[in-house]
């Protein structure tokens, strides 16, 4: 695996602490990196795509003013909190995107979201791209949790990350809540941070 580190400060607890930011992390067939302001056309297609959006909620429309608000947010300069990549395929298309947001800096806990686009569905790529975008979550950044809240009504969703290794977390009736922890994460996979 090809990765390339930006680093960027994070000042909690009057402490600086250096925390490395994927810039790029690539497979054979997968590749994840921040989007170019470019692509926000990409990103607005893939959330306004009926077949693709209606699992997780319906299709969402961005304004241009909300499309540069978001990307400001999320991607540049973007937040210690927050990473978003698209996922692209081995002739560098993308296919769709995988984020991490809400991290809390103190519990290092945040939620998770992975999503490829509906006609390249079935090839493997949310497979590939969760294990790159992981093993930065968990081995880099030193994250402790992951959730996901998928909509009940989303078993393909449902079923894909519970075949990757997250688990199902019953106490939430409202949502399919599913989790991964480091420890469960480096068992399954095989990767120790430390000595």
């Amino acid at each position: 695996m090809f990765v390339d580190v930006l680093w960027c400060l994070c000042y909690t607890n009057a402490a600086v602490q250096q925390i490395p930011r994927p810039d790029l992390k690539r497979t054979v067939t997968v590749t994840i990196r921040p989007p170019t302001w470019e692509e926000m056309e990409y990103i607005r297609w893939l959330w306004s795509d009926p077949e693709t959006m209606e699992p997780v909620g319906g299709p969402v429309h961005l304004t241009d003013e909300q499309a540069r608000d978001w990307y400001a947010q999320k991607v540049n300069p973007g937040s210690l909190t927050n990473c978003y990549r698209l996922i692209l395929n081995e002739e560098n298309h993308p296919v769709g995107e995988v984020s991490f947001h809400h991290l809390d800096l103190q519990t290092m806990i945040a939620s998770f979201n992975i999503k490829v686009a509906a006609a390249e569905r079935g090839k493997g790529y949310s497979k590939e791209a969760m294990q790159l975008f992981l093993d930065y979550f968990f081995l880099e950044l030193g994250g402790n949790i992951l959730v996901d809240d998928v909509a009940i009504s989303n078993s393909a969703g449902q079923q894909a990350l519970l075949r990757f290794g997250f688990e199902h977390d019953p106490r939430h009736d409202e949502v399919f809540r599913l989790r991964m922890t480091r420890q469960h994460y480096e068992d399954l996979y095989g990767h120790s941070r430390g000595p």
